[in-house]
């Protein structure tokens, strides 16, 4: 398959195997490949904590991840080659962790999603988008013109219908921000041209249908997400809303970031990584809430940047996610995430469609003008679903979220939503209150199903 431009440096990948996760892993714990309609090889790890334990055999959670992270940021761990992590359980840790022998043998998986839900009894599948991932679970990249349309019509299905071959159930299925989003979008019955896909000249548009969207939502157990992403907040949106902006968001390139991050960062300490990235998001967090009240929250430039409280956020998990989490994307990915913030048009990607491929600035919405708008086809989700919102709204507002979501959907009893106290986009995942507050409440709800 051709391939459009990538930014990286993909010979630095492999440069040092321990440094950045390629080749063979003695924590080897199950590598599928799911292959997508318009032919590319999407890679999911199935959650064991060590090849010694037993896969469960309990219902599947599905799992993707946000954009720019990948699918380690569902299960923190301390990396074996670096030796700086002695992390050790608070005090009044709950009981589970501390009779648990994989904490006990590296007390950080304390802060995994997906090793709480395994000793809950639950079947954890993760996987990466196109483009995205680290070592043996970097999927295939694709052409650079990908965008979330891409991913959450092509690369989702793929792997919902992978982890149902193998296993037999019906999954839970849904994911962190993007993942949420491709979760609902999926249970409202989206696809795209495979074959225009593949091909990489243009992006087909969006459709979606009543009867694929009811046989969907027949074939899933439940949607669950973490603060799952839709319409964002940008500052100043109104001066991004420019010829200039938008040209540099419709490049067909992937942003490779898992090209230079292990590298870099590799030369850097934890105390230098977990204590810059502290400083930076403290100033930020506290600015925003210092922000005057009489003043448009449409001029709150840190309250858009407020989307990671490190407060809430242990070191060492704040370092993992700059050394193994933070990964690429596409521009396509940005560039609708940007159409939909400075425009309020919930949307396909306003260059899908032959006749739209030059495109630079999205166009209004107009009667019959051939775009798939999202918010228009969301009563068609009709599983049961959960959301853990963070507190802070940088990149997701929970009162924006739960408008489009739940009072999209059509109702189900087992529908419920919670907010985390002083949390933020980023730690709301697996932030200081995680094991103790969300993760027992998701498996509390996946339970009642």
């Amino acid at each position: 398959m051709g391939r459009f431009p990538t930014i990286g440096i993909g010979w630095l990948l492999c440069l040092v195997v321990a440094l950045s996760g390629c080749g063979a892993d003695n924590r080897e714990i199950g590598l599928y490949v799911a292959n997508t309609a318009d032919g590319i090889d999407i890679k999911m790890r199935r959650y064991r904590p060590t090849s010694g334990y037993e896969f469960s055999d309990g219902t599947p959670v599905v799992l993707f991840p946000g954009i720019t992270l990948n699918n380690n940021q569902f299960d923190v761990y301390s990396p074996p080659w670096l030796n700086s992590y002695h992390y050790k359980l608070p005090q009044d840790a709950p009981e589970w962790a501390k009779q648990d022998p994989v904490i006990q043998d590296d007390n950080l998986k304390f802060f995994s999603l997906a090793h709480y839900l395994y000793l809950r009894g639950y079947d954890v599948w993760m996987p990466n988008y196109r483009g995205v991932g680290r070592g043996d679970f970097d999927s295939e990249h694709g052409h650079g013109n990908s965008n979330l349309d891409v991913w959450c019509a092509l690369d989702f299905p793929a792997a919902v219908d992978k982890v149902r071959s193998v296993t037999g159930k019906k999954p839970v299925i849904g994911g962190h921000s993007t993942g949420g989003l491709c979760g609902y979008l999926y249970l409202q019955g989206i696809t795209m041209d495979a074959a225009v896909v593949a091909a990489g000249d243009y992006l087909p548009h969006v459709t979606s249908s009543p009867e694929l969207a009811a046989e969907r939502n027949a074939n899933v157990a439940g949607y669950l997400a973490l603060d799952p992403a839709g319409i964002p907040y940008y500052p100043y949106s109104w001066l991004l809303d420019s010829r200039a902006f938008f040209q540099a968001l419709v490049q067909p390139v992937l942003v490779d970031l898992d090209s230079v991050l292990p590298w870099v960062l590799s030369l850097l300490p934890p105390v230098i990584v977990s204590g810059g990235i502290d400083l930076t998001f403290k100033l930020v967090t506290g600015l925003a809430d210092a922000f005057p009240s009489y003043l448009p929250q449409w001029a709150n430039v840190f309250g858009g940047l407020d989307f990671w409280r490190t407060a809430n956020m242990n070191g060492y998990v704040e370092d993992f996610h700059a050394r193994m989490v933070f990964s690429s994307f596409y521009m396509g990915v940005t560039a609708q995430y940007s159409d939909w913030a400075i425009n309020g048009e919930f949307r396909e990607h306003w260059r899908n469609g032959e006749e739209n491929q030059d495109l630079i600035n999205p166009p209004d919405r107009r009667t019959d003008d051939g775009y798939y708008y999202y918010q228009d086809h969301m009563s068609r989700m009709t599983a049961p679903a959960y959301s853990v919102f963070s507190d802070a709204s940088g990149l997701v507002d929970t009162d924006t979220m739960v408008g489009i979501l739940f009072e999209g959907k059509t109702h189900h009893p087992q529908d419920e939503w919670i907010e985390i106290p002083n949390s933020g986009h980023i730690d709301v995942v697996n932030g200081n209150q995680a094991p103790t507050v969300s993760y027992p409440a998701i498996a509390d709800w996946l339970d009642a199903l």
